[in-house]
């Protein structure tokens, strides 16, 4: 459930954004290195560290920040899809 003020998320013991993301790759043959992650919030940070790239949204809680290796603008501004667009054109 999440508020203005508030988040709370449940999941079993072991479990975490990083620990799923880690099995869905593996179960796909894909590296960490091969994996963008963006986040916000602290429960974000196992994840971004994870991730061979790894993000912090514009409006990151400071841990994030510090775990991202890099910064995109806000959510609000579509800072996921400015970075993809950005790896896309680097690409083509």
């Amino acid at each position: 459930r999440s508020s203005p003020s508030a988040l709370l998320e449940i999941s079993g013991p072991g479990v975490s954004k990083a620990s799923t993301l880690e099995l869905c790759c593996a179960e796909r043959g894909i590296s960490p290195e091969e994996v963008v992650a963006f986040g916000d919030m602290p429960n974000d940070v196992e994840m971004l560290t994870w991730a061979g790239t790894s993000y912090a949204m514009g409006n990151a809680h400071p841990a994030v920040i510090a775990a991202a290796s890099g910064r995109t603008v806000a959510n609000n501004e579509d800072g996921v899809a400015v970075v993809i667009e950005k790896i896309l054109a680097e690409r083509l």
